[in-house]
């Protein structure tokens, strides 16, 4: 059983990621989050927070991720920024540090299954359907604006424990096949 530590801009995407590394992974044994309160400062603390990982006794960290929004930019280049920040520090982790940007933001996978949204509704009680987006989700260029709306549409609230039980719920193929870029996640979360 792994143990992995994850950096991220957010509460949600925290939330959202737990799930999905546990669904990709089925030895993970835990997920350690550490939400650094946005793009900037994941950017500016993220090097702090793997040193955390690092020198913490309560846990072992086995293997870690860096995710942050592209918001639409190039994600390799957002990839390569945080590599060589990494680099250029003087920490040199004993665990293996890998990172990833999505092509928008992590409401672009939530986006790619409808399904999903519909069946965390129903286990709620509520029967509304939910339509799903018109054009593939990593070209909509506010997907969290999307997000929202289809949630609102399904009658659920917007926090973490909705996030949560959608992407539990998300068919991981369905992402994929709707966001190429989610291979590469996979991909990352599976390396060592």
């Amino acid at each position: 059983m792994i143990t992995f530590g994850i950096v991220v801009e957010g509460s949600s995407d925290a939330t959202v990621y737990r799930a999905i590394i546990r669904r990709i992974r089925h030895d993970v044994e835990d997920v350690i989050a550490r939400p650094c309160g946005g793009v900037p400062a994941l950017r500016t603390k993220f090097v702090g927070m793997l040193r955390g990982f690092e020198y913490n006794t309560g846990y072992r960290i086995d293997k870690a991720l860096v995710i942050r929004d592209s918001d639409g930019k190039n994600p390799k280049a957002a990839e390569a920024a945080l590599k060589e920040r990494l680099d250029g520090s003087s920490f040199r982790p004993r665990f293996p540090v890998h990172f990833h940007a999505t092509r928008c933001m992590v409401e672009t996978w939530l986006l790619a299954d409808e399904q999903a949204v519909s069946q965390v509704a129903q286990s709620r009680g509520q029967t509304r359907a939910v339509k799903p987006v018109g054009k593939p989700p990593e070209e909509i260029i506010h997907p969290k604006q999307s997000f929202l709306a289809m949630l609102s549409q399904a009658g659920l609230p917007a926090d973490d424990k909705v996030y949560k039980e959608i992407a539990a719920a998300a068919d991981l193929d369905r992402i994929q096949e709707r966001c190429p870029r989610f291979a590469e996640f996979r991909k990352h979360v599976h390396a060592c």
